[in-house]
């Protein structure tokens, strides 16, 4: 059956939906009701034949086979060297889950979330292990759970908590899902331009192109670009599928507004990489964060700043960075570049570019910002 029998997605559904997300935040909280889930599936959504796949589900080797055996650059510029070690981390990673044996129960540990650790979560840090992330992404991407059933165990949990609002948050993050996921329905390929809307209202990007910057794209995919954070998140990526939304909006920050390279190289690179990749949320957060998205604002992330204060003590940086591991001073995680001899950056004067202007102020008063 035609996807369009199950959910209408035609583009007349979308008229007169806010293009900014902020604008349709407010009108889905008051002008809309969340249904309950289903208890089964359309029966459109059910394959002849019952429940029973015809054919099993592919492998991740079968899957990676052409490109394992390709001599071809990936993205016009990555070797399948780097592409081999990324295939590799996640059977490794599919391997250990296998062999733990533990059950996957996505609403069970969101109720036990929500209850024990959402109120007290700490989400903008840049390790959000031990508690301080719900973990959903994966599940909703993988659609072992739905929108809806995320929204009303949240509502019960919410109706047995001492505060209810501390975890509005989830039904928050809802939202903005929602708007991703309609607006890559209304907007279809223009989605994938490198100006997915009219530049009006913000001034028009000057893009570098790749075959000018092969170099830098390499660096920043390969977590060598000698920003500490962004290199920590994507040595974590490549390893895990995963790295926080902070550490990767930090990330998209530097490759379009410091290497004002093309935003759809890097929604290409975590595309790969992502274990809870969503082509809406995907694609959706990079053109947002580039400024060429749902948003009216400019959002330039200055790393190190970031670093200092969802890192303050260094410790997701050294997990991940091996040269900074054995560091003494958490400034020399924070800013190596005017710490360490040898260190180099991809941005000239990080300082510059990496601090706030409130931070620039205490290194030229204090000599560290930490």
């Amino acid at each position: 059956a035609s996807p369009r029998n199950i959910v209408d997605i035609t583009p007349r559904r979308f008229d007169g939906m806010p293009t900014i997300m902020g604008d349709f935040r407010r009108v889905a909280r008051t002008c809309s009701n969340v249904r309950g889930p289903s208890n089964e599936p359309p029966r459109s959504c059910i394959a002849k034949g019952g429940n029973n796949l015809s054919e099993e589900v592919p492998s991740i080797e079968t899957l990676f086979k052409p490109l394992r055996e390709t001599s071809s650059l990936v993205l016009e510029c990555l070797p399948p060297g780097m592409i081999e070690g990324v295939v590799k981390s996640a059977i490794a990673l599919r391997d250990e889950k296998a062999s733990s044996g533990a059950p996957e129960r996505p609403l069970e540990d969101l109720e036990d979330f929500i209850m024990r650790r959402a109120s007290s979560a700490d989400r903008s840090l840049c390790d959000v292990s031990g508690g301080h992330s719900s973990r959903l992404s994966t599940p909703l991407a993988l659609g072992t759970i739905s929108p809806r059933q995320v929204y009303h165990v949240t509502r019960r949990c919410q109706e047995r908590l001492e505060d209810p609002s501390k975890v509005d948050w989830i039904i928050s993050h809802l939202e903005m899902r929602d708007y991703f996921l309609f607006d890559c329905f209304r907007e279809g390929k223009n989605a994938f331009r490198l100006e997915p809307k009219p530049a009006h209202q913000r001034a028009r990007i000057e893009w570098r192109p790749l075959a000018e910057s092969r170099d830098e794209f390499l660096r920043w995919c390969s977590g060598r670009t000698g920003l500490p954070m962004v290199d920590a998140g994507m040595r974590e990526m490549i390893a895990t599928g995963y790295a926080s939304n902070r550490v990767r909006q930090n990330m998209a920050s530097v490759l379009t507004k410091d290497l004002n390279l093309d935003w759809r190289l890097g929604a290409d690179w975590f595309q790969f990489l992502l274990e809870d990749h969503c082509v809406a949320a995907n694609w959706g957060n990079w053109a947002y964060f580039s400024g060429v998205g749902g948003d009216p604002k400019s959002r330039h992330f200055r790393t190190a700043s970031q670093a200092n204060r969802y890192d303050p003590d260094g410790k997701y940086v050294m997990r991940w960075v091996e040269e900074l591991s054995k560091a003494a001073d958490v400034e020399d995680v924070i800013r190596p570049w005017s710490r360490l001899e040898g260190w180099e950056a991809i941005i000239k004067n990080p300082d510059e570019s990496q601090l706030t202007w409130q931070d620039k102020l205490k290194v030229e008063n204090d000599g560290r910002v930490s």
